[in-house]
């Protein structure tokens, strides 16, 4: 009954980047679960950011750029190839939330583009999230002073 993780796997014909299966999850959970892929991936650049900066290794660099693009990978993939396929995480969030493609897409390359501007800019200060409920999506620009 436990969820599982797979990355780059062929299922029922489509092609997923990472795809995660779970046998029974409660309604009101769904969206959550959606979300939690981008936001560990936000988390993730976050950490590869700073080690980049510290160690500009080919490593920090590999994982700063698939942390950065994988959701925008992962949407454009949603919303052209397969826009149907409710077991891709941004084609969950519309069907939850009501949110179109373009507005989806719209928040995820606004924050794809800033964190491409953090990496050029080591100085930048800003630090975007996208927050996504029922209600509600925003793009969220957190600046540290």
């Amino acid at each position: 009954d436990s969820p599982k993780m797979s990355f780059f796997t062929w299922k029922g014909g489509n092609f997923y980047p990472g795809l995660s299966t779970y046998k029974n999850i409660p309604q009101e959970s769904k969206l959550p679960y959606a979300v939690g892929g981008e936001r560990m991936a936000g988390f993730t650049f976050e950490y590869a950011l700073q080690s980049y900066h510290r160690k500009p290794t080919t490593y920090n660099k590999a994982l700063m750029f698939f942390s950065c693009a994988d959701f925008l990978a992962y949407t454009l993939l949603a919303n052209y190839v397969n826009p149907e396929n409710d077991m891709y995480d941004p084609n969950l969030i519309r069907q939850e939330t009501g949110l179109s493609k373009e507005v989806l897409l719209s928040l995820v390359m606004a924050k794809s583009f800033l964190n491409v501007y953090r990496v050029m800019n080591r100085d930048a200060r800003v630090i975007p999230m996208i927050w996504i409920d029922k209600e509600s999506a925003v793009l969220m620009l957190r600046i540290p002073f």
